[in-house]
């Protein structure tokens, strides 16, 4: 038995579906194997694994994480892999690890949705004011000034 603790820190990427953004929860796979030895070879399992199980339901030690000003961590299972290729006789061994994110969405919240939500309603109550009344194009002139950027 042979405990691995790789001395690196991991970057990856991975795809994100922005089509409930902000209110969207992310999965991201990370999945590790050997590419030169078999299963025969190289038995790879997590260390928490039950046997009979190939599933680990915390599969990574958030201990040391630090938190994320934009996202949640909800879950981090592992699950052991053995795939046969049709060449060959022997398993091909990976652990696969999903992680599933949420965005927290106070400030997507506070700096987006509520203002653009007070722009639409001014902009529907100038409507009700009299056409002839320069009320009417100062209030307009002010909603276009809000939705510009400013840098």
């Amino acid at each position: 038995l042979v405990e691995w603790k790789p001395p690196a820190i991991y970057k990856s990427s991975c795809e994100i579906d922005v089509e409930y953004f902000p209110f969207d929860e992310q999965t991201c796979v990370l999945k590790f194997g050997s590419w030169t030895y078999d299963g025969f070879k190289v038995d790879l399992r997590h260390m928490d694994e039950k046997s009979g199980s190939n599933i680990v339901d915390v599969g990574v030690d958030l201990s040391e994480f630090y938190m994320s000003v934009e996202w949640d961590i909800l879950e981090v299972p592992a699950v052991r892999n053995e795939k046969f290729y049709t060449c060959c006789d022997e398993p091909y061994l990976d652990i696969t690890f999903n992680i599933t994110m949420r965005r927290k969405t106070l400030f997507y919240t506070v700096n987006i949705i509520i203002p653009c939500m007070g722009i639409s309603f001014l902009t529907v109550l100038t409507f009700y004011l009299p056409s002839d009344s320069g009320e009417k194009v100062r209030a307009n002139e002010i909603q276009i000034g809000s939705n510009t950027p400013v840098k």
